[in-house]
């Protein structure tokens, strides 16, 4: 059996290996989706660095006919350039000649104002060019000042790169939430598929609690982050980039560059704080996951047994113990919500001590109103992405334990060993044959079944009597190939069962247990488990003759009747003889009983040990029996005792004996007859 199972001890992966892990895993299938979404992230920014494009240029023109009006020395008049009537524009480097043409002699304020004045034709160039392009024959001079049609027209060029841009972050959070979605609902299934092929002795060593826990809580925290946080992190990058180059141009233009300088200077002591306190939550986070598992499998295993809390007057117990757990999780949860909380605080005082040492830089260096206004938009346009990206690293961090305890249990595997070319078989036609097999259920562990050989053949009823712990029921795992040897073989036909198709092997056999475990579904349903496609008809004769059909008629539901969970809606002997015809459907030539009338009453028990009697003709048997009187017909009867076989015969020939399986005998029916 195959052992590499990796537990939480190993060392914590990066972030950055996580999540590219998690990606190629998983998100490989939707790349469409995850390019669309990119695609309108870039359309996003592009409409976003257009408006803010355009939003200095109106602010530039705006400064331009405040500064017009105001001044009285002379002022440069440019005459905007005309379109041609074949849509062909005068080249504006005619603004540029204008402004160059100034006399060198007027002062500083006049060659601003003219630059001022350069950068207001362009724009008034684009609106007229705009109107052209609509066939509106409009022609705006520079020398006039920001009209009313200009505004309105500003006004809905901002108000179309808003739309553009909505529209856009529309495409983008539906296509990546949706991939998000996708994702851990792949991911779910594949921990499930996962679970499903792990051999019992895995469940065996492991709470079903903790991985129910797994399943459900952890791939919940990766989907609550994923889905909120892939839109933001492929639109945050762009809009810091788009609104970062726009600051950069527009410092430069103002000769800004060095104090824009000093102020990036400061940027990494505000990303140090926000980086140890993720890496403070990622730890804390996975803490509460745990945890989270504990409280999980307290409760399940109290509500699982809850008959016997009640019958044992243990509620007051029970609550205390689910108290205990529940209060190491809160301890958990509050060190990581303190991490998170400070998170926040700690980007909001950096952003605020930056921006107010450009403010001070700005009115050092005497920046305009405009355009400390425009690199002031521009840097909050940059400020909520960065935060979002705070954030996101954040609940990444938490997220992150989740999904390192999801690829434990993925990289998990305790699967039976498969050969590469399994024996394909579709029948049992000869023998099934033990030889010199023992069995530990742990590697140091005691051995439960010691040098056992054994030869069952074909329509043989072969009983299995002894104490409890002999090794009777594992003698039956072994054959159903639930667990593999730790020495020795089991054949089927000659061939080793390791050398088989598992799901062959497990074709050819029924399994009627004494703890009969029954769907939360329909009557119908939990018999056609034998049989996927079987068919109603097929269904009302198995059950007919497993004697059930007289109750599962009797309710007004019929065959549609929820049993409810593990089958709490019947009684005992209505659960056996619906597993009864459950394995009659499945029509298998080899059946193991174990045990599957030790806890009926004597009434229920002639009605299923009937059934069982319809099930066993003409099919290979392993009777586990705990009541002698089941299987005095037995063709072979297996004394065992601490793993071995003390004895082995026939009823008649082993009371003969006058051994072990005689004193077990008289004891029993000794004890019936006294009662």
């Amino acid at each position: 059996m195959s052992h590499k199972h990796h537990h939480s001890q190993q060392p914590q992966q990066g972030l950055f290996t996580i999540y590219s892990r998690l990606l190629k895993t998983f998100a490989r299938p939707y790349w469409f989706k995850i390019c669309l979404g990119a695609l309108a992230g870039a359309i996003i920014g592009g409409a976003m660095g257009a408006g803010l494009r355009v939003m200095d240029m109106s602010m530039n023109a705006f400064e331009s006919g405040i500064t017009s009006g105001a001044a009285e020395q002379p002022s440069a008049i440019i005459e905007l350039p005309k379109l041609s009537r074949n849509r062909q524009p005068v080249a504006i480097e005619t603004a540029g000649e204008a402004v160059s043409e100034i006399s060198p002699a007027v002062s500083q304020n006049q060659r601003d104002t003219a630059k001022i004045q350069q950068k207001r034709v362009r724009l008034l160039h684009r609106i007229n060019s705009l109107f052209e392009r609509f066939g509106l024959d409009v022609s705006i001079e520079a020398e006039q000042s920001l009209t009313l049609p200009i505004v309105v027209l500003i006004i809905c060029i901002l108000f179309l790169f808003f739309v553009i841009q909505s529209l856009g972050e529309l495409l983008n959070r539906y296509c990546l939430r949706w991939v998000g979605s996708r994702i851990v609902t792949d991911m779910r299934q594949r921990l499930f598929d996962k679970l499903q092929q792990q051999s019992l002795s895995y469940f065996s060593r492991h709470d079903c609690g903790q991985l129910i826990s797994r399943c459900f809580n952890d791939t919940n925290a990766v989907e609550r982050v994923i889905s909120s946080s892939i839109p933001e992190l492929f639109t945050a990058p762009i809009f810091i980039c788009v609104a970062g180059q726009f600051i950069i141009a527009k410092t430069r233009e103002a000769q800004l560059q060095t104090p824009a300088l000093l102020v990036l200077l400061f940027l990494p002591f505000c990303i140090i704080p926000v980086y140890l306190l993720s890496n403070y939550l990622k730890r804390y986070e996975k803490r509460v996951l745990e945890r989270v598992s504990t409280v999980t499998s307290r409760m399940l295993e109290s509500f699982s047994g809850i008959q016997v809390v009640k019958a044992f007057n243990q509620e007051k117990y029970e609550q205390q113990r689910f108290r205990a757990v529940n209060e190491k999780h809160f301890k958990s949860v509050r060190k990581a919500i303190l991490a998170d909380v400070f998170i926040h605080p700690s980007m909001q005082l950096s952003a605020i001590a930056l921006a107010s040492v450009f403010v001070l830089i700005c009115y050092r260096y005497q920046i305009s109103f405009g355009t400390l206004a425009v690199i002031g938009f521009a840097a909050q346009q940059a400020y909520k992405p960065i935060k979002d990206l705070a954030k996101i690293n954040a609940s990444l961090q938490r997220s992150a334990a989740a999904a390192e305890r999801i690829f434990e249990l993925l990289d998990c595997d305790h699967t039976l060993p498969q050969p590469l070319a399994p024996v394909r078989i579709s029948t049992f036609q000869h023998e099934i044959v033990f030889e010199q097999v023992s069995f530990a259920y742990a590697a140091a562990g005691p051995v439960v079944i010691s040098d056992l050989n054994l030869r069952i053949g074909k329509g043989q009823l072969i009983a299995i009597v002894g104490q409890t712990g002999s090794g009777k029921s594992t003698l039956a795992n072994l054959l159903a190939r639930f667990y593999d040897p730790t020495q020795g073989s089991i054949y089927l036909d000659g061939r080793d069962l390791r050398s088989l198709a598992i799901t062959d092997l497990r074709n050819l056999i029924g399994i009627v247990s004494q703890d009969t475990f029954l769907f939360n579904d329909s009557i119908a349903d939990n018999i056609r488990y034998g049989k996927r496609d079987a068919t109603m008809q097929e269904i009302q004769a198995a059950a007919e003759q497993a004697n059930a059909s007289e109750f599962i008629t009797a309710a007004p539901e019929g065959y549609e009747r929820k049993v409810g969970e593990r089958g709490n809606q019947l009684s005992g002997g209505q659960k056996q003889r619906l597993a009864i015809a459950r394995t009659i459907l499945k029509n298998p030539p080899i059946l193991i009983l174990d045990e599957a009338t030790s806890s009926l009453d004597t009434v229920t028990e002639h009605l299923v040990q009937e059934a069982l009697n319809n099930v066993m003709h003409d099919r290979t048997v392993l009777a586990i029996a705990h009541r002698l009187s089941t299987i005095i017909k037995a063709d072979v009867i297996l004394v065992m005792d601490q793993g071995r076989i003390l004895e082995q015969g026939s009823h008649q020939e082993l009371y003969a004996l006058n051994g072990a399986y005689r004193k077990l005998y008289d004891m029993q029916f000794s004890g019936q007859s006294n009662s």
